[in-house]
Formats: structure tokens, C-alpha cells, sequence
């Protein structure tokens, strides 16, 4: 419990620990997620407006909010590690992968526990105030108190340049009320449909309001013509100017190596040679173009050295990571049938067309997409959960499976499936949402010692 202590007329807050400021991010959400519709739309339960003014008032350093489906954590990841060649730079990202505090760096340090439970209780007031007198069923976004966190840490620590990573969409997510100079919109596609619109073009209407009429340039992700079409619309409306992958910067000879992937870039006509980042996919190759069309942009010339360095070096989990070679196993989080695309194609590119895959995705997610998508290349699929309470798995996702004539077997956690999925002597591959892949991390770790 969060402790007050009053003296007379004055309410003294006493200092947050750890884990109560971690779970003061939370507070407001789980009050009222009994009350709300879990079918509804964001538009209906998420209220950015609440924390909008206070998130405004702490914005000033220069920064850029990144938006898209599955990768614009890679981007923001990679354009933070190419500033820091002239900026001391903080960065917002999530989910995590093993620990709460990964989601906020500078210069690629996560905050401490300390720092961490001393400005949480820091905009803890603000907080407060802003809750007060919202009707049951309406919450203080844990994403708006995770930018207002980062807002209050980032500026004690002094950075001058931020980069903060959206949730799902844009519209009605609070980081989009940073005031941002630029805006980077990575590919999107067909993904939270539940809360964001039924059709590609209304997930792409969402996404598209990270741009908001204060930026001096937007950098966009190689995109479907219809998404394309949308991102300009909102363009023109707000007079940002857009630069386009295929058009004014693209990757080409991409290559894979051992090491990850190998590419050049152009940017405006000129080119970058050898680049290479340690995760494997075409796609990674096209974000790290995207990154470096704006870290140019941003910084005027790259110092083509220190871009290389910082990509070589750039660790981010679980998104197509090896993790071992002997059995080999790669890990990726992958929730929807369109990122299965890069697996199949990576795995393609190493010549591996026999494996056993582990999928752990809950159940209000489309886990069968999933599966019928990797139930082409796979000798056995092992469905699997993680521990974490606040997700819904089931063995009854191997029966409905089975009523579709795809045969898989379950596995009541993580190690059990890994487990399992040695006997068969075949490459594994690992699939789920970020806390199936946090406890894969935490076994590695344990199968490391």
C-alpha cells in the first residue's frame, strides 16, 4: 500500500519502494477494469485527455514518438542508439522483457529501482489530482503515468534528445501528447483490431495521428498502397512534410550472414555500406534504413562509424533472437498471423524447413492465425503458457485446434515446453507475447549457470 502520513493540516507522501511504485502504474486501471466493456473500442475506454495537459507541461526537449505495428520498438531502440554519437538520450519503450525498468533508458541504462521509485513518487500528486472524480470505468492510462514518469526522469537527468515508443495505436494513446518535432511511423498492418478498428484503414487512421500539425517532418515505413494513402491524407491536412521508404531512403543488398543482417542504405542518394544489425529479417534491415533516414535528418550528417558500432552491439530480446545454436533456437514475439511472414522467411534464408514450434499466445489473441500459419513448416506445434495472472491461456486452444485438424500438444508452462521440445531433436522456434518471452529469457538464464 502507498503510505500518507499527516501532521496537523499538512499530508506528508512518504517515498514509494520498488514494487509500490511499479504497481502505481497499474493502480488506476485495475479500478476500473471491472466496470469496462473489454469488447469496446479504445475510443470508449482509453482518455488521454486526463494526463494531457500535465504531459504538455513537462515536454521540451527535443524528441520524436515512434508509431506502427510489430517493430516500431526495434526503430525507436535503433534510432536511440545512433543519437547517442552527439546526444545524451532517453528512451520509452514496451513492454519489457524480464524487468519493469527496461522500459526506460538513457543511453541505453535502464533507470535504477531507485530512481525509478523516486520519480514515480515525484508526479505521484499529479497524479492523484488528475484522478480525481473520474466516474467508475474510466482510468489514468498506465501508459500516460509511464510517460509522465519518463517526462519527470528523463528532464532531472538532463537528456537532449528523447524518443518515446507508442502502444498500440496513436490516437487515444497519452504518449502521443509529447510534444514531438518528428514522428517516425513504421509499417502497419492488420493487428489489435479489437481496439483499434476493424479494417486496415482504420487501424492506419489511428496510427496516423502521431502526426498533429507540430511536426517538421514525418518518416514512413515502406507501406501497403491503402495505409499509404491514409498517412498522406493526414499529412496534408497538417502540413507535415513526409519522407517515404522506397522514395527517399531504402536498404538494399541485404543479406543474410551469421551475425544478423548485413545491408547497405541510401538516403537522399547517398550511400552507406555494410551495415549490419544482430537480429535476423529482411524487415530489420528496412527499420534500420528508417532509423537512419531520421537519425540524418536529426543530427545533419551520420558518422557512418558509430552508426555501425552502435548497430553491431544493438542488443534487443526477443525479437528474432538466436538464443542457442546447440539445439538451434530463435525467439520472437510474434502474436499475429502477418509477423509470421518474417519468421517462415528467416527461417527460409538458414535453410530450415523442419522444426518443432512453441507458441504461447493467449487466448483472446489470434493464436490460431498462428498456428495455421507455422503448422506448414512445423513436425510438431506445442501450445504453452506463461504464469504471468493478468493473461488467459487454455489447454482447450490444443480442442480447438484439433477441430480444425491441426494436432497440437500442451505444455502447462515454458520450461515444459522447451523440455519437450528437445526430445525431438529439431530446430525450435519460440513464439508468443512478451511474458512467455520473458520467461524463456529467465530459463536461458538458468540453463546458462
Amino acid at each position: 500500500m502507498l503510505q500518507e502520513r499527516s501532521f496537523g493540516q499538512l499530508k506528508v507522501i512518504l517515498p514509494m519502494n520498488r514494487k509500490e511504485a511499479e504497481d502505481f502504474v497499474y493502480q488506476s486501471y485495475l479500478n476500473a477494469q471491472t466496470y469496462q466493456d473489454y469488447e469496446a473500442k479504445d475510443s470508449k475506454k482509453r482518455r488521454p485527455e486526463l494526463l494531457k495537459d500535465c504531459i504538455r507541461a513537462k515536454a521540451g526537449t527535443p524528441c520524436t514518438v515512434v508509431t506502427g505495428s510489430k517493430g516500431k520498438g526495434s526503430v525507436a531502440k535503433m534510432i536511440a542508439g545512433m543519437l547517442q554519437q552527439a546526444h545524451k538520450v532517453g528512451l520509452m519503450t514496451s513492454p519489457h522483457i524480464v524487468d519493469f525498468c527496461e522500459r526506460f533508458q538513457i543511453d541505453g541504462v535502464p533507470v535504477s529501482d531507485e530512481d525509478f521509485a523516486k520519480y514515480m513518487t515525484a508526479i505521484r500528486p499529479q497524479i492523484e489530482a488528475a484522478s480525481q472524480n473520474i466516474p467508475p470505468g474510466q482510468c489514468i492510462s498506465p501508459m500516460g503515468i509511464q510517460t509522465l514518469f519518463a517526462l519527470e526522469y528523463f528532464g532531472a537527468k538532463e537528456t537532449t534528445f528523447d524518443v518515446f515508443e507508442c502502444g498500440k495505436g496513436a490516437k487515444y494513446d497519452d504518449v502521443n501528447n509529447v510534444v514531438h518535432r518528428y514522428a517516425v511511423i513504421n509499417r502497419i498492418f492488420a493487428e489489435h483490431t479489437r481496439e483499434l478498428g476493424d479494417t486496415l484503414e482504420a487501424i492506419a487512421e489511428d496510427k496516423a495521428h502521431v502526426i498533429n500539425g507540430e511536426q517538421t517532418c514525418v518518416f514512413v515505413a515502406r507501406q501497403t498502397e491503402e495505409v499509404l494513402k491514409v498517412i498522406q491524407k493526414r499529412a496534408s491536412d497538417y502540413g507535415a512534410p513526409l519522407k517515404v521508404y522506397g522514395i527517399d531512403f531504402h536498404a538494399g543488398q541485404i543479406r543474410y550472414t551469421k551475425q544478423g543482417m548485413t545491408f547497405d542504405v541510401d538516403i537522399g542518394g547517398v550511400k552507406y555500406h555494410d551495415i549490419t544489425v544482430p537480429l535476423l529479417g529482411r524487415h530489420q534491415a528496412e527499420n534500420c534504413a528508417l532509423a537512419m533516414a531520421f537519425c540524418k535528418e536529426v543530427l545533419g550528417d551520420l558518422q557512418i562509424e558509430a552508426v555501425r558500432q552502435s548497430m553491431k552491439t544493438l542488443v534487443w530480446p526477443g525479437r528474432m533472437e538466436v538464443i542457442s545454436n546447440e539445439p538451434f533456437m530463435m525467439l520472437d514475439a510474434c502474436i499475429n498471423p502477418a509477423s509470421c511472414a518474417h519468421v517462415i522467411e528467416v527461417l527460409g534464408h538458414l535453410g530450415l524447413d523442419r522444426i518443432v514450434c512453441i507458441i504461447g499466445i493467449p487466448k483472446d489473441k489470434d493464436y490460431a492465425g498462428v498456428v495455421r500459419k507455422m503448422h506448414a513448416i512445423s513436425d510438431k506445434i506445442i501450445l504453452t503458457q506463461s504464469q504471468n495472472p493478468h493473461y488467459l491461456f487454455s489447454q482447450e486452444q490444443c480442442d480447438t485446434m484439433a477441430r480444425e485438424g491441426i494436432e497440437t500438444v500442451w505444455k502447462a508452462s515454458v520450461p515444459d515446453a522447451i523440455s519437450y521440445a528437445k526430445t525431438t531433436n529439431l530446430p525450435i522456434v519460440i513464439l508468443g507475447t512478451t511474458s512467455v518471452v520473458s520467461e524463456v529469457k529467465q530459463y536461458q538464464m538458468q540453463w546458462r549457470k
